[in-house]
């Protein structure tokens, strides 16, 4: 037996005087449950908490969200070289579902009408006429608005007439 016993301390006398080459060897790697994940777990509690305030505290502490405004229609300028004309007052209520009749200009029946803008939009036209916007089928005076073109606006009378008005005029 001491035969193999003194082989065996030979053998461990060149393995350390004579170490394998190449890369050294890895550090052992740490096991999950020694550590490293106590810090998610904290992060997932701060969340949780930062939640329940975000829902919670506006009922627990009776705030209550105030309503926005509705947003304001951008106001349509004139070009420079049109004057704005003084808007007539009317007193037709708004197209509906249950009022088809067109708004009509009131006093403008024997006032020349003056286009002093044009929207064009080809599923819907708006002209700007004596200060007021029509569409096409609104009157204005004895005058219907037949058709709202790039650059100007049909008008029909009542006798069946047309009258084409340039911006401006």
């Amino acid at each position: 037996m001491s035969l193999i016993n003194d082989a065996l301390k030979r053998a461990r006398e060149t393995q350390q005087n004579n170490p394998p080459s190449g890369a050294p060897p890895l550090p052992p790697v740490e096991s999950p449950a020694r550590g490293g994940t106590g810090w998610i777990l904290g992060a997932a509690a701060i969340l949780v908490l930062a939640a329940a305030c975000l829902f919670l505290g506006p009922v627990l502490f009776g705030h209550k969200s105030t309503p926005t405004a509705p947003a304001k229609m951008p106001e349509i300028s004139t070009p420079p070289h049109v004057e704005a004309a003084p808007s007539p007052v009317t007193n037709a209520p708004p197209l509906s579902a249950t009022n088809t009749n067109p708004p009509t200009v009131t006093g403008a029946a024997e006032q020349q009408p003056k286009v002093q803008g044009i929207i064009f939009n080809a599923a819907r036209p708006l002209a700007i006429v004596n200060g007021l916007a029509v569409n096409v089928g609104d009157r204005v005076g004895d005058l219907q608005v037949k058709e709202i073109l790039k650059d100007s606006v049909v008008f029909q009378r009542q006798d069946g007439s047309q009258k084409t008005l340039e911006i401006g005029e």
